[in-house]
């Protein structure tokens, strides 16, 4: 029997699965599957993938120009009602990978593909320094482009911008930072399923 479950899908940028940006996505699923979605997470670092060649294939409603390890993934993010971004902050801003996965899902802006009803979103960014709005506004800054050109409706998506994590196992010493975003992960799935079921 089909799983009838919500699609909430969770995008890691880190090289490191265990790593502090990753684990803090985990602990995030962990609460919108308590909700009642089922979750799966996508490994950046494991595939192979190039940045949008700006061929417009997707703006006139066809299939992208590119054929890597991306394609098998586009139907998936389609389908989720629940995107969830993780990275490490490298430069002042979110990983090159994650930057570049983003401007793939372009097609999802535009018909045939382009994504319609309620959903929600979050950026999860981690970093060793003391507290910076720098790094804050720059997960935000993508955040903003979740809603482009009407790209279904995520509302506000939310942005958690957390300091002092190092080394890459500084979650070690957090156990109230995975129970803070463990309950934001419940609380965003479950004001999404009151929509979907209404």
């Amino acid at each position: 029997m089909p799983d009838k479950k919500p699609l909430a899908v969770g995008v890691a940028s880190s090289g490191r699965r265990r790593g502090n940006s990753t684990t803090l996505l985990r602990s995030y699923l962990e609460g919108v599957r308590e909700s009642g979605f089922k979750t799966k997470i996508i490994y950046l670092n494991n595939l192979l993938f190039r940045g949008c060649q700006a061929c417009d294939r997707c703006v006139n409603g066809k299939a992208c120009n590119l054929n890597d390890d991306l394609n098998d993934l586009f139907p998936i993010m389609k389908e989720a009602k629940i995107w969830a971004m993780a990275s490490p902050i490298y430069y002042d801003g979110v990983s090159g990978q994650l930057k570049t996965f983003f401007d793939r899902l372009r097609f999802t802006t535009f018909a045939p593909h382009k994504l319609e009803g309620p959903r929600k979103g979050i950026i999860i960014v981690t970093y060793e320094d003391k507290p910076r709005k720098a790094y804050f506004d720059a997960a935000s800054h993508l955040a903003q482009y979740f809603n482009w050109n009407k790209r279904g409706d995520f509302g506000k998506v939310e942005v958690v911008a957390e300091p002092n994590l190092g080394p890459w196992d500084a979650w070690k010493q957090r156990p109230d930072l995975l129970a803070k975003i463990k309950q934001i992960g419940l609380k965003q799935a479950t004001e999404l399923h009151r929509k979907l079921q209404s």
